[in-house]
């Protein structure tokens, strides 16, 4: 006798409502929870009792505290990755991309509650995923693309444009690893700082005669050096 195959519902739109309340019920306990004391020291009761869901509710969405931290770190680099490419599509000059792309991320993580002490408690956690990440390399990747617009092709090859893009983005990260310290550097001094660094260096691939003259100049210092 042949039996009709099990009958599909649809979800209620309730229910997913029900579920994507809980879910950010988490997520924001969990940033709360990771910015105040570390996912060290945190446990998954802590998050399930700032929470208000059930124990057995948060192990429908995560099985580890770990899972739920790497879910808030992408998150942040992608929120990082994004407005940082929209700002740097303002960039009429190289210096202005560099100081588009620091004020940018700097400015995000001052704008969202807790983010410099989630960043200050969790060093060592975001250390270990930022690199493997997909939203690093899709941010080093978009670096790299928007250097090509000032930096020509034939001036720097593709490898020194990875390895550039890379270096202005681990700046960015371990300066703001060390802002955690108190007392605190102004964003504006950091934003400054970096571009500056940054630029110092950059301007070996930078053409146009001012950057000629001062190669030149480099390489008279270096020879009455050797005299």
């Amino acid at each position: 006798m042949k039996t009709s195959p099990p009958r599909k519902y649809r979800a209620s739109e309730k229910r997913k409502v029900t579920k994507q309340q809980n879910r950010a019920a988490i997520e924001a306990a969990a940033w709360d929870v990771f910015c105040t004391i570390g996912m060290d020291a945190a446990n998954i009761r802590d998050i399930v009792n700032r929470s208000g869901v059930s124990p057995g509710t948060f192990y429908n969405y995560f099985r580890t505290k770990e899972a739920i931290f790497r879910v808030l770190s992408q998150d942040l680099l992608e929120r990082i990755r994004s407005e940082g490419r929209e700002a740097r599509a303002k960039a009429t000059s190289a210096e202005e991309l560099v100081s588009l792309g620091y004020e940018s991320y700097l400015n995000l993580l001052q704008s969202i509650d807790g983010a410099l002490d989630f960043i200050d408690r969790n060093q060592h956690h975001i250390r270990s995923q930022l690199y493997p990440s997909s939203a690093m390399s899709g941010l080093t990747a978009d670096l790299e693309q928007d250097l090509r617009r000032f930096v020509p092709p034939a001036a720097m090859s593709q490898q020194d444009r990875a390895l550039v893009s890379s270096i202005i983005i681990a700046a960015g990260a371990e300066a703001v690893f060390h802002v955690g310290r108190k007392p605190r550097i102004s964003m504006k001094y950091l934003r400054e700082f970096l571009t500056k660094f940054m630029m110092k260096g950059l301007g070996e691939w930078q053409p146009g005669e001012a950057n000629a003259a001062r190669r030149h100049s480099a390489g008279k210092d270096n020879s009455k050096k050797g005299n």
